[in-house]
């Protein structure tokens, strides 16, 4: 009786696997092989097309600055740990010196869910910064948040400038989320 029941459920278990790969895997198989026969075709067109190469030189270029568009928004591996706040802090901070920078403050906030329609749980670190500086040194710091390699968006922007146009300092006040996955521990917080 025992060997019909370990028959059966071999048998079962046969019959699930079978499912699962011609419903799952073989589909996947089947769109990844039709992609590779499309991306062939194309390259194939292309290599054979009668347009002069210097006539794509403008479209390799929107192609070249789209695929680092993309690798930029989209950093890879997702950052699964809080992230390093005094990391983001020291490279954002410019030098001092009185005259392209007069003052700089950060101040970090308490990590807290992230309100993003995403299949992954987000958390956001808040950072404030409070800048006085000249239009180049503010804007030197947007550049450096725009390169940072973790994920992050600016939330807040106010700019105060002195109402004497020939005085070239602004106080700046950027809030910037850092994000990062959140981890097990926090998904009960």
């Amino acid at each position: 009786m025992s060997n019909d029941r370990i028959i059966q459920g071999a048998l079962m278990l046969a019959i699930a696997g079978a499912m699962v790969a011609w419903f799952g895997v073989v589909p996947l198989h089947a769109r990844a092989a039709s992609q590779q026969a499309e991306t062939t075709a194309l390259l194939a067109r292309v290599a054979q097309s009668p347009v002069p190469s210097e006539r794509l030189t403008p479209f390799r270029a929107e192609l070249e600055r789209r695929s680092k568009m993309l690798s930029d928004e989209c950093p890879k591996p997702l950052i699964a740990a809080k992230p390093d706040v005094a990391g983001v802090i020291r490279r954002l901070s410019l030098p001092i010196d009185g005259n392209r920078v007069v003052d700089q403050t950060f101040t970090a906030e308490r990590s807290g869910p992230a309100d993003l329609d995403s299949e992954i749980r987000w958390s956001a670190t808040p950072i404030r910064i409070e800048l006085v500086a000249k239009w180049s040194a503010i804007a030197e710091v947007l550049d450096l948040i725009e390169t940072m390699n973790i994920p992050s968006r600016v939330t807040e922007f106010r700019l105060e400038r002195d109402s004497e146009p020939t005085i070239e300092i602004a106080r700046a006040f950027i809030e910037l989320d850092v994000l990062h996955r959140r981890l097990g521990s926090e998904e009960s917080e």
